[in-house]
Order: C-alpha cells, then structure tokens, then sequence
C-alpha cells in the first residue's frame, strides 16, 4: 500500500503526549509504549547527550520504560557487517517485540536488517532522516559506503520515515521514494535539518506523536498476531 503523508501542522498536539513540556510523558503515550522493549539505533557518530534520542531515553527510563542503546565499537569507520552484528546482539537480549528508534545511518542499519530478517523480535522502527549515502556528496558520504545501496523492498514491520526539508543527508522527494519502497508512513518534520547532534530539537513532540501513533499501530498488529 502507498505510505501516507502527514504534515506536521496536522498532527496531533504535543499536548497530548506530553504532561509538561519538560520530562513528563502522559500516560497514554506510557500505556502505548509498555508492551515493548524500546531500542535506541544511532548514527555515523553515535548520539551525544543534546540529541533527541539520548534525551528520550533518560525520559524514558525515568518513567520506567524498557529501554537501551545499541553500543558499536566504531561510530566514526562504520561497516555494515560489523553495526549488523552489534544490532542482531542487542535484539537476542530482548525480552518483548522492539521498537527501533533510529536517526540517520542508524534507520539504514534499521532497514537493512528489515531485509535481511523477514521475521525477528523487530515490532515496528521509527526512522528518522535516513542517511541516502546513494545521493549525498557531502566529505562523510566515503565513511558509510558499506552500506550502500539501500535497500528497495517492503519492510518485514511497520515503520515511520521522519524527514526533514532542509536535511543534506535526505531530500524530501527521496523520503518519498523510500517510503513507498518500504511502505512506511511518512511525517514531514519541517525544517529541521539533519534532526541530529546540533538540531536543538530537546524533547521533539512530533517525534514522540509519530512514536505513539506508531507503537499503537505495532500494538494492534501484535494483538491481532495472537487472536
């Protein structure tokens, strides 16, 4: 099925994901969120403590969600087979589906693993700015050359293709393309760049709407699996 476009002004409030605009969730995003282990996926560089995915996890944590971080041994000389193993190792250590929430060559990774595991304790991915090494020509794109190509087949689980106007790592027309190709449902998160390190997006209540949307849509599928 052809993914669906969401732009950002329609989605729902922040306000309803988040109690305060600090650290407290609601506690439907909570209840959405408790049937899954919650695995964060960074990219080439890993995460520091600014990016949204290194602050989702303490918040996470802190109101006692099942939570970790993939650990590579090389953030900065990736190799595909080397972030594979280090994915595949982490998920074995699950004790309940994953959700996957990954940024840029991490949502590669994400994909990547898609393709080559139709079946795995994999629930649903969020896939924020997908690093399209195929196109960029900026000094980094020689560091992530294994993993080239992307993968072009319809992923194993439901996912959601975060992406941004102004990334020059993703051009809206290729989130496009790669949401169609993996039947993600696609969210326009306006102009935020890359949506990393220097983003300055704190909490990112958009990030957290499309989270919730999708891990209800990841709980339904399991619920239905099991009727």
């Amino acid at each position: 099925m052809p993914p669906s476009l969401h732009r950002s002004p329609t989605l729902p409030l922040a306000s309803d994901f988040l109690a305060t605009p600090s650290t407290r969730l609601s506690p439907a995003l909570i209840r959405a969120l408790l049937p899954f282990d919650l695995l964060i996926v960074p990219g080439l560089f890993g995460s520091d403590e600014d990016h949204w995915q290194s602050i989702w996890e303490n918040v996470f944590r802190a109101h006692g969600l099942s939570v970790k971080r993939v650990a590579q041994d090389n953030w900065s000389t990736p190799s595909l087979s080397a972030w594979q193993a280090k994915l595949d190792e982490t998920l074995k250590e699950a004790k309940r589906p994953v959700l996957l929430l990954a940024h840029s060559l991490g949502a590669v990774l994400t994909v990547h693993h898609g393709a080559r595991h139709p079946a795995s304790a994999v629930a649903g991915a969020l896939l924020v700015a997908p690093a399209d090494g195929e196109q960029h020509k900026g000094p980094d794109a020689a560091r992530i050359e294994s993993f080239m190509p992307l993968p072009a087949q319809t992923l194993p689980f439901p996912s959601t293709v975060i992406f941004s106007q102004n990334d020059p790592w993703l051009t809206p027309d290729r989130a496009q393309t790669f949401g169609t190709q993996w039947g993600s449902t696609l969210v326009d998160g306006g102009y935020s760049g890359h949506m990393g390190n220097n983003a300055g997006l704190e909490h990112w209540p958009l990030g957290l709407n499309a989270l919730h949307s999708l891990a209800l849509t990841c709980h339904a599928g399991q619920v239905h699996a099991h009727a």
